[in-house]
């Protein structure tokens, strides 16, 4: 017998209802209408987006488009058919919509998916107008629908939930299956006992008639032309061609199907769809008792049906739908034009240290505060998922236009460093004492030793090299922090008796790697201390682009973190609130904290967030094949994870808001980087990719038009592997190619110009 969901199930909204199958489920879910119609929600919206359709006109076309699709009673099934609360059988499940966020898989993979058996989630998708998430939950015991909704509601911190979900009849518009991101059968399936809310008797659900959806395919049906194409696209992505792969033998049938289904074909049709492709596409296979045991072996132990699809395998179901490539996606597009919004729930020690500032301030300061933070911690160490160890290294810039509040962040930095300064001042009062009681000795008097316990740590950027280390080495290991106004500032630091060579301090400071220097004479500094340094700077845009153009190819900028401020005219005067002695108070005992640590300190935690952070960098830049975006990821994931362990440290426990924070640190930094560097430093590595010679650059080995086979030839020429499907995939979405309708590819006029000008 074919597992029940123990949900309804309808062709529309208003046929009548039957017991939901995982059978019909998929089937609705794959059928083309569904697809169709999706496609059309998903073209409007992105007219809303471009202003060719009105947000009303969109809601309206919306309503009308869902009518159609098949739904789901997520909440019950009902004795007579008819979705009306008086004859419904509870299911012992709710649903929970999280509506208008711009990146529901986003939110799912960062928010949900690491919590779902927590919660109790047997299914989430994307809603059909891809602007929302649907959780589909097992109702907590003892809880009326609209308590699940709260309870659900508080446990992911969303205040924007709809309090009137009491309605057993109420329905769920089915979605694409590329639109599901987890789905768990066996609980899904579950028999549960259900006190109805209308009822004091328990409720066990029994078997009900299942009628399966007219669009299901029966199985000596024809394949759907959709299907087709799937299996066509991925058959290409696997590297094969139609017109050999029923010509092998059973031997190489076998690895050419097993090629198919690797690349996940699984996921896009049901197993009955599926064989009815193949009874088209591989007739001499389908045959083979072979075929049909490999078959049965992926559905059930080769494919994770509940694992996220990858971007590639989207881009095949998209293709499949409008029979149209995807476009290369822009990072502009993927980023948008503004930085993301900060979480609404924020650690507390951070809800603190901003509350006295205004919203428009906020964001900046949120990253302003870690230089600051990860001062205060001494011999502290954190290994890395590489098994590399880091320390607080934070070196911040905010870079936003002028007179817009960029010293907001230095009045959040000014309580937490009180401290540290109050310490510094007596350091420094007995540092001029001694400096004066030298002065006061007759030349041939023998000078008193400088004090060997004078910790300085808040420096101003006007040093010279030999003041820089001898600072470094008083410090005895704890971090310098230094705050300028303006970036340029930093060039009067004399690195090695020359200036511009600041970016080498930054690079070792956030390697904390040594520095220093050797003098001979015997009243000058030597010593090699690692170089611990944090820092609060500021500057204007376009000052802040041409100091940092320097520094965009050798690393540096990935080593910095940068904020801004977002201002618009006539704007109402932002007012600041006052650090009072309450605030303080308040503020102590995290400072207490940070002073305390000592050691090395991991979590398991920060381990897997360390992955969550590193796969969002990682599908992003794959989505936008944008390299920039890729090479400056790397440490933005290093830095978005120190800024949670120095949270952790602070409030004592790890929280799901330090690692929403630190998730959003990581996007904002790199929206930052992106948006202010991103177009100098791919000019940058542009250059390098023509100006490089020999071998390097392959498609410099190429005539201007070539076939496959040539890039084919190349590749094995070079000892790499024959395959040239990827690269010329990247070339082409980077404008370097373009390929003809008879497959032969040409370079593009504005590579051979570039190439020229090389």
């Amino acid at each position: 017998m074919e597992k029940e969901t123990m949900m309804g199930f309808a062709p529309n909204v208003k046929s009548s209802v039957t017991t939901c199958t995982i059978e019909n489920l998929y089937a609705a879910m794959d059928a083309e209408k569904t697809a169709h119609i999706c496609a059309e929600i998903e073209d409007a919206l992105e007219r809303v987006k471009r202003g060719e359709m009105s947000r009303e006109d969109f809601e309206t076309y919306k309503r009308d488009k869902k009518k159609e699709l098949m739904v789901l009673t997520p909440h019950a099934t009902f004795s007579d058919g008819q979705r009306q609360n008086k004859t419904a059988v509870p299911s012992g499940l709710s649903m929970y919509d999280v509506d208008h966020i711009p990146d529901p898989r986003g939110y799912f993979n960062t928010l949900v998916s690491e919590r779902c058996r927590e919660l109790g989630i047997v299914m989430a998708h994307i809603t059909p107008s891809t602007e929302g998430l649907r959780l589909i939950f097992e109702v907590p015991a003892g809880m009326t629908l609209a308590e699940a909704q709260k309870w659900m509601s508080e446990q992911l911190g969303d205040s924007s939930y709809d309090g009137s979900v009491k309605d057993y009849a109420r329905c769920s518009f089915i979605a694409p299956r590329a639109y599901l991101l987890y789905i768990d059968e066996e609980e899904l399936c579950k028999e549960r006992e259900v006190k109805a809310v209308s009822q004091n008797t328990t409720v066990v659900e029994g078997d009900a008639q299942i009628i399966h959806p007219c669009e299901m395919t029966p199985q000596n049906a024809a394949p759907s032309d959709r299907n087709l194409r799937i299996f066509d696209l991925c058959l290409a992505e696997a590297g094969l061609k139609m017109e050999e792969i029923d010509q092998m033998g059973v031997y190489n049938w076998h690895n050419t199907l097993v090629s198919i289904l690797s690349i996940g074909i699984c996921r896009l049709m049901s197993k009955e769809e599926l064989k009815t492709v193949l009874s088209v596409k591989m007739p001499n296979y389908t045959k083979e008792q072979d075929c049909q045991r490999l078959i049965n072996d992926f559905y059930k132990d080769y494919t994770k049906m509940n694992a996220p699809m990858s971007q590639r395998l989207r881009a095949i179901y998209a293709e499949s739908v409008t029979g149209v490539k995807n476009k290369p996606v822009s990072t502009e597009e993927v980023l948008g034009e503004e930085p993301p919004k900060m979480p609404r729930r924020l650690p507390k020690s951070l809800k603190l240290m901003l509350s006295k500032e205004p919203e428009i301030y906020k964001p900046a300061c949120a990253m302003g505060v870690f230089p600051a933070l990860g001062a205060h911690l001494f011999d502290v160490h954190f290994p890395y998922a590489d098994h590399t160890m880091h320390e607080a290294t934070f070196m911040t810039s905010c870079m936003a236009p002028m007179s817009s509040g960029k010293s907001s962040v230095n009045r959040v930095c000014e309580p937490i460093m009180a401290d540290i300064k109050a310490r510094d001042e007596e350091n420094r009062r007995r540092e001029d004492e001694w400096k004066e009681e030298c002065r006061s000795m007759g030349a041939n008097k023998q000078k008193p030793k400088r004090p060997t316990d004078l910790i300085i740590q808040i420096m101003s950027s006007d040093l010279t090299n030999a003041a820089l280390v001898q600072k470094l080495q008083d410090a005895q290991g704890h971090f310098l922090y230094v705050q300028v106004d303006e970036v340029e500032l930093f060039e009067q630091l004399k690195v090695n008796g020359r200036s511009g060579q600041i970016g080498k301090v930054f690079r070792l400071a956030y390697d904390n790697s040594t520095y220093g220097q050797e003098r001979v004479g015997i009243q000058s500094v030597s010593g090699c201390p690692r170089m611990r340094l944090n820092f609060n700077a500021s500057t204007t845009i376009q000052r802040g682009q041409q100091f940092f153009r320097s520094m965009l190819a050798d690393g540096t900028l990935s080593r910095l973190t940068f904020s801004t401020i977002l201002t618009y005219r006539g704007m109402a005067m932002p007012v600041h609130g006052i650090y009072d002695e309450q605030f303080r108070e308040e503020l102590k005992p995290y400072i207490d904290r940070l002073n305390a640590a000592q050691g090395i300190i991991d979590l398991p935690q920060a381990q897997r967030l360390i992955m969550r952070l590193d796969k969002e960098a990682k599908d992003t830049a794959w989505l936008c094949d944008d390299e920039v975006y890729e090479k400056l990821a790397y440490r933005a994931v290093v830095s978005a994870w120190l800024r949670a362990m120095v949270l952790y440290i602070a409030e004592g426990c790890w929280s799901k808001d330090i690692e929403h924070f630190a998730m959003w640190s990581m996007k904002y930094d790199m929206w930052c980087k992106m948006h202010f560097f991103g177009e100098q430093m791919s000019q940058q590595m542009a250059g390098e990719i023509v100006r490089s010679r020999g071998p390097k650059n392959m498609l410099d080995m190429l005539a201007d038009a070539f076939t496959y086979k040539d890039a084919e030839q190349v590749r094995i020429s070079l000892g790499k592997s024959s395959k040239p499907t990827q690269q010329l995939c990247m070339w082409e979405q980077r404008g370097y190619i373009t390929c003809d309708e008879n497959g032969i590819y040409h370079k593009t006029t504005n590579y051979l110009k570039r190439k020229q000008a090389a």
